[in-house]
């Protein structure tokens, strides 16, 4: 059996109809990239103790292009608790990722470093 078709000047309404949610669906999706490119997100690289009151860590920042990010870097003992920290600023570049290198002094012997966290500055 045949689908029945349209009223006579309803096919104008449809194609409008249409057109807008084309639109709609767009624009929705052009918002929800950009919001993408605008995050800063931090990639662990590695972490080394040095000594007894010195740790590095190796860390990836993806951030916007000529942005600049200050980051929040930590060393923490076998309990978590937190035995040095340090701010390092990441100047704008020309790239999304850069690499970063912290040397964070510590008051005790650190069994781990993290990135605490990183924002826009």
């Amino acid at each position: 059996m045949p689908l029945p078709r349209p009223t006579p000047g309803t096919g104008k309404w449809w194609a409008l109809g249409i057109a807008f949610a084309l639109g709609m669906t767009a624009l929705f999706s052009w918002r929800v990239l950009s919001v993408a490119d605008e995050q800063i997100t931090v990639q662990t690289v590695g972490f080394d103790v040095v000594d007894a009151r010195t740790t590095t860590i190796d860390f990836d920042v993806t951030r916007p292009v000529g942005g600049t990010v200050r980051c929040t870097v930590q060393a923490q003992d076998v309990r978590h608790a937190v035995v040095g920290s340090a701010e390092v600023l990441v100047a704008p570049a020309p790239v999304r990722t850069s690499r970063q290198s912290v040397t964070i002094r510590t008051t005790t012997q650190a069994v781990a470093a993290l990135v605490h966290d990183c924002v826009r500055s």
